[in-house]
């Protein structure tokens, strides 16, 4: 099974490998769970090894992405190098429904090659769509990404953070793999930990472990117990 490394460390060896080629996971937390880092970076890294990537931001503009990701990972010296030979395009667009999203992507891939897209948030345009809608526009959506030869990483929102009373939602059953990130309370601080809650037709580490976000990088912690 061909697999594209995410380049984050202890990711991939709990990923066993990667993520399938051509598969989509959306990583799923509450706010300050690293989210937008950890997509960022699998887009980053993967400019880094020649991949070219795309990286749909529905909230935030691609000027406030690249400071808070320069501010976040100073280490990563290369962002504007990257951005200027378009192995890494940050786009806000004016719409916000899956259709304009997915018409912007088809036209980005097709014309410079991209083989990495992030879409930064789900939430986002499951508000703008309707519940009703967007069950089977999430299907199409999904379809068209495969048929375009690329590998997916999308955020979204967890309704509530807590590990024991996360609740599931409609892309915990559509997409190929769930992420789950949380910030757990642990004595009188928060650590960060993660789980991979899924991942289609491939065997991947099941454990719960801790992970930070550090200047050259996000570090998973496999083999590590969060408490």
């Amino acid at each position: 099974m061909d697999r594209v490394k995410t380049g984050i460390e202890g990711l991939d060896e709990m990923l066993n490998g990667g993520i399938p080629k051509n598969r989509h996971v959306t990583l799923y937390g509450g706010p300050g769970t690293g989210k937008t880092s950890f997509a960022f970076e699998y887009i980053y890294k993967g400019a880094q090894q020649g991949e070219a990537g795309v990286y749909i931001s529905l909230e935030e503009t691609a000027e406030d992405i690249i400071s808070n990701m320069k501010t976040t990972f100073p280490m990563f010296e290369d962002v504007e190098k990257l951005i200027n030979s378009k192995k890494m395009e940050i786009i806000k667009p004016d719409t916000l429904g899956l259709d304009g999203v997915a018409g912007i992507l088809e036209d980005r891939i097709l014309s410079n090659k991209i083989k990495r897209v992030v879409i930064d948030s789900l939430t986002i345009m499951k508000m703008t769509s309707g519940v009703d809608e967007y069950r089977p526009m999430l299907f199409e959506f999904l379809s068209l990404l495969r048929g375009l030869d690329c590998t997916s990483m999308t955020t979204l929102e967890a309704s509530k953070i807590n590990k024991e009373t996360v609740e599931y939602d409609i892309e915990h059953f559509v997409m190929d793999g769930i992420i789950n990130l949380y910030n757990l309370d642990r004595k009188d601080k928060r650590i960060r930990a993660l789980e991979i809650f899924k991942l289609r037709g491939t065997n991947h580490s099941r454990d719960l472990v801790p992970f930070k976000v550090t200047p050259s990088g996000i570090k998973v912690y496999t083999g590590e117990k969060v408490f």
